[in-house]
């Protein structure tokens, strides 16, 4: 009898700490959910609040000239005509060719960066040979080569997928470099003393310590990419958002050219939310905090 009350009691200690551990759980991602409510609240009463005054200034005050600084409201009417499908004059071509660009670009430059930043990352070889290089070059301003890519390529896509590979290429050789410096030594050899390969510690010891630092790469590759886009397109296209947006500054069509940013702020808004929901689903354990507390 004592010997099967003292398992009935074990049990039941062992069902409440599984309780426990549930109800924790449950509280932080309430915790954490309540803080993203409150965060998003916040941002957009900031955000309704800036174009209240905006607004303001550029329609009843009189602050500035609306034909230099258009009201909101003139902003969202020419946003509307220039929507695909809805609109009354779509700009779904421009729209299509300057993501596609991006999309290509983008991808080369997620594979080039992490490969490379990979090889040099956890490789004394890779180091040595092709990480002074890496940094050298990482020094060069992309934008001013511009000009030449486009003579060498051409003003069709070739010329700006080539842009935008090299302004987010060294996002993710950078941060996956410094991802692989950062791996934990001690599992590493833990791995070898158990008689992990070389292969199967890199799949299950250094990807997954590395891959937060990647993803964090790929999210500051989005900006540089879409930046990439509009420099292309502005030094010289026949079609895209860039185009439009030279064009329309050219002509003091300032609405229109507010129109166009604001397409190019929730293009790279949502291509932001893509790689963050990726970050959640592949690496759901990694604290973005902790790492910047590392760095």
């Amino acid at each position: 009898m004592t010997l099967r009350r003292r398992k009935t009691e074990a049990s039941g200690m062992a069902s409440e700490a599984e309780v426990d551990h549930q109800v924790i759980l449950a509280h932080l991602g309430k915790r954490n959910a309540s803080r993203t409510s409150v965060w998003n609240l916040i941002f957009v009463i900031e955000v309704a609040a800036l174009l209240g005054l905006w607004e303001m200034i550029s329609g009843p005050l009189g602050v500035m000239n609306p034909k230099f600084l258009p009201p909101p409201s003139a902003i969202f009417d020419e946003l509307w005509r220039m929507l695909p499908i809805v609109g009354e004059r779509p700009i779904t071509e421009d729209i299509v060719f300057s993501l596609t660009n991006f999309a290509y670009g983008y991808v080369l430059a997620a594979v080039v960066g992490t490969t490379l930043g990979l090889v040099i990352g956890t490789t004394k070889a890779g180091e040595l040979l092709l990480g002074p290089l890496a940094y050298y070059a990482y020094a060069v301003p992309r934008s001013a080569l511009a000009p030449v890519i486009i003579l060498i390529w051409g003003l069709g896509a070739e010329s700006k997928v080539v842009i935008i590979f090299l302004l987010a290429v060294f996002p993710v050789l950078i941060t996956t470099m410094e991802g692989g410096a950062q791996v934990n030594r001690t599992l590493v050899d833990a791995g070898r003393v158990f008689g992990a390969t070389r292969l199967q510690t890199m799949r299950k010891v250094i990807l997954p310590d590395l891959f937060p630092y990647v993803l964090i790469g790929l999210r500051i590759a989005v900006i540089r990419g879409y930046i990439g886009v509009l420099i292309g397109e502005l030094m010289g296209s026949f079609k895209g958002l860039g185009t439009i947006l030279k064009r329309s500054s050219y002509n003091f069509e300032m609405a229109k050219s507010f129109a166009v940013v604001a397409i190019l702020i929730v293009l790279s808004s949502l291509t932001m939310l893509l790689v963050s929901f990726m970050k959640t689903k592949l690496v759901p354990w990694h604290q973005e905090e902790d790492l910047l507390k590392s760095r």
